[in-house]
């Protein structure tokens, strides 16, 4: 049986190629297909938002702060940003999770691109070392309790437990590309409804003391994911 340490980082099949002529020339592969319908995703959400911004009806400015503030400082952000600038949890829900799921098909090829040695974007080699070295470190762990225990991973809102990640571990686990997928964005979906429908309540409760309740939320969530992106990087240099 392969070992889990044949999966870590080959020696480059390709070396400074287009990530687009890569693509044109794999593009029966699965990866190729996911990160052309990312691709696509991405479009449409940055059309509706040129739309807006066209239209001048108040919500392109909105949609871009929810998107940005989603894809920096995580789920939990994006909603309360979203619940903030006067979306109800309904929509709240729907954006987040279409953000997060364009981002993982977008994102997951370039991984498995890159733990397999061809570069695309130069740019993104450091992060996804990171969560390369993120992922082999739960896989074992994961790997005991399989399909359920990737689900939890990603679902549980703690501390580098994304979805990036845990398509990452479900790549090393071997599990076939769809089913990867179906259970890292069933638990993020599901983590994503849970975290609109608290922080819908809270904001509904809260507002017997103000109207800023999402606002002091969103600068804690903010606050945190800062806080816990330095001290990623201060344990990272402690180990060198």
């Amino acid at each position: 049986m392969q070992t889990f340490l044949s999966w870590k980082r080959q020696t480059p099949k390709i070396m400074r190629d287009s990530t687009f002529n890569f693509i044109r020339k794999q593009s029966h592969s699965i990866e190729a297909k996911l990160f052309l319908c990312g691709i696509a995703l991405l479009a449409i959400f940055g059309i509706a938002i040129l739309i807006c911004l066209f239209l001048q009806n108040g919500l392109g400015d909105k949609l871009l702060s929810v998107g940005l503030s989603s894809l920096v400082f995580g789920r939990a952000a994006g909603i309360s940003l979203a619940l903030a600038l006067g979306f109800n949890a309904l929509w709240a829900t729907i954006l987040n999770i279409y953000i997060e799921n364009t981002m993982v098909v977008i994102l997951y090829p370039l991984f498995v691109w890159s733990v397999q040695g061809i570069r695309t974007f130069q740019k993104t080699e450091n992060f996804f070392n990171s969560i390369n070295a993120i992922a082999q470190k739960y896989e074992k762990l994961l790997k005991r309790y399989g399909i359920l225990g990737l689900f939890l991973f990603v679902w549980l809102p703690f501390w580098l437990t994304g979805p990036i990640v845990g398509a990452a571990i479900g790549y090393f686990m071997r599990l076939q590309v769809w089913l990867n997928l179906f259970v890292v964005l069933s638990g993020t979906n599901l983590a994503i409804v849970c975290w609109a429908y608290l922080l819908a309540r809270l904001d509904s409760e809260l507002k017997y003391f103000g109207q800023n309740s999402m606002w002091v939320l969103l600068g804690i969530f903010v606050s945190l994911a800062i806080f816990g992106a330095f001290f990623a990087k201060f344990k990272q240099k402690g180990k060198q």
